[in-house]
């Protein structure tokens, strides 16, 4: 399936870029985002630790040139170190959500509908893939990374599936331990090995860390006026976002029991409201259908 990029022009209406901005893509995938933002003149820094996401970059580095395009292969947990480099940027763009060319491809090992080895690493080089993970942890930390990591209804009875069906290898099989816990899905139903397989490849990558890292430097890495845009793509990482938000654009913090509120120590941001895709858009791109962003506006003097 080719890849699309999701609220393509809601992303480009929260960012505004134009000449003379920089903007982070801290989540190339293969580019279509960036692509973008260099179309309205802006410069790009992209980050990402996918080897194919690598190859795409190198090839649009040739085309847009050293001054307006730079990739940087690490992940947005090391968003700090880049800004540190550059200095603060005008825009941040995180896009949590697979790439097409990710989920169709059996030996990366995300997609429970592709049969191939159990990896999910986004780089696939460097630490564990998810069957070393899932046929080292206890049934106990099985139930709970798939109770805190992908919300899944049952954690205890697919995790004893889980531990049954151990050594796990491919992706056909840990999504037959899944099914072997629950019922088979109805026509048009989420498969019931969706959310185990979100909780996996966010252990195994570390991404709600990352996430947390991301958002934390955010005042050091946003320009006063710089804008933050982020798609997620499940409820518990929009959950993450949205109370990132609200938690440090509000002008005052009340603790319970108390008549008043006190200003705000850290407030950095003003709420640039959210989107979702449009009927049209899901319709020609499916994988769209549960992407919401969210978006600030940083606020304030330069953060030291």
């Amino acid at each position: 399936m080719e890849h699309l990029p999701v609220l393509l022009s809601e992303i480009m209406e929260m960012l505004q870029p134009a000449p003379g901005r920089t903007v982070i893509d801290a989540t190339f995938g293969r580019g279509g985002h960036t692509r973008a933002l260099l179309g309205r003149g802006a410069r790009v820094i992209a980050l990402d630790v996918d080897p194919e996401a690598q190859a795409e970059a190198e090839t649009l580095s040739r085309e847009a040139g050293a001054e307006k395009f730079r990739f940087v292969r690490k992940n947005f947990g090391h968003l700090e170190e880049i800004a540190a480099e550059e200095g603060p940027v005008d825009g941040l763009l995180l896009d949590l959500g697979l790439s097409s060319p990710q989920l169709d491809r059996g030996e990366r090992g995300f997609s429970f509908q592709q049969a191939g080895p159990l990896d999910m690493r986004m780089d696939p080089s460097r630490g564990e893939s998810a069957a070393e993970l899932v046929n080292r942890l206890s049934e106990p930390e099985l139930r709970q990374l798939l109770r805190d990591g992908g919300e899944d209804r049952d954690p205890g009875r697919i995790a004893r599936a889980i531990v049954r069906s151990r050594p796990l290898r491919t992706t056909l099989d840990l999504a037959q331990a899944v099914l072997r816990a629950t019922r088979a899905p109805r026509p048009g139903a989420k498969h019931p090995a969706t959310r185990t397989f979100l909780a996996i490849r966010r252990a195994v990558n570390r991404e709600g860390e990352m996430l947390e890292k991301a958002l934390a430097v955010v005042p050091r890495v946003l320009k006063p006026g710089g804008r933050l845009a982020v798609l997620t793509y499940q409820s518990l990482e929009d959950r993450v976002v949205k109370n990132w938000i609200r938690d440090h654009a509000e002008e005052e913090k009340r603790q319970p029991g108390m008549a008043f509120g006190q200003p705000n120590p850290q407030r950095w941001v003003r709420s640039l409201g959210e989107a979702v895709p449009s009927e049209t858009e899901v319709a020609a791109n499916p994988r769209a259908r549960s992407a919401r962003l969210r978006g600030a506006e940083r606020t304030g003097e330069a953060f030291r």
